[in-house]
């Protein structure tokens, strides 16, 4: 992939926080035009759909800090269970497929804290190819992709495998902190 292109992408998205914090209106609205414009660059697509997607991609950042571009993929039916991105937010944009959103309000259990937690669904968005979804710091959700294959980017403030966040069991009804390194 042409790492140009990549490195055109962060350099947008992170002009769009430098003056504001990240919001709906800047890296929703706008962060999903630059990922369409960079979509359109010559051999992109085919560099994207030639991933192995097994497991995330890292296509920008480095490992541990600062924003991230990851790649994702689903090829057989998967089900996240809600969790948040602790004081780091995200951007999710399809690529292709669809992405089955779900964003939850907890209405038992301090915000942001592990123990005790029931949650209350909010909304559901199935979010399609060229489209979007942004959540701000501990904004808690799930992701389901019924009907593989699906690829989606994701943009993050952090580097979330080193991020203190919150996995939610609905049926235990907990929250736990999940860090992986």
């Amino acid at each position: 992939m042409n790492e140009q292109h990549l490195n055109e992408l962060a350099a947008g998205i992170m002009t769009l926080i430098e003056d504001e914090d990240p919001s709906e209106s800047n890296i929703g609205v706008r962060g999903t035009v630059l990922i369409n414009e960079f979509l359109r660059q010559p051999g992109v697509e085919e560099s994207l759909a030639a991933l192995d997607v097994e497991k995330k991609v890292r296509l920008w950042g480095n490992k541990g800090s600062g924003m991230q571009i990851l790649f994702h993929g689903a090829d057989t039916p998967k089900k996240g269970s809600p969790h948040d991105h602790g004081q780091s937010w995200a951007l999710y944009f399809q690529v292709s497929g669809m992405t089955k959103m779900t964003t939850y309000k907890r209405v038992v259990g301090g915000s942001g804290q592990p123990g005790e937690a029931v949650l209350e669904k909010v909304d559901e968005t199935d979010v399609t190819p060229g489209n979007a979804i942004f959540f701000g710091p501990q904004v808690i959700h799930s992701t389901q992709h019924p009907s593989p294959p699906a690829r989606w980017i994701r943009v993050t403030g952090t580097d979330l495998d080193f991020a203190e966040r919150l996995r939610f069991s609905i049926e235990r009804k907990e929250a736990v902190i999940e860090k992986k390194n």
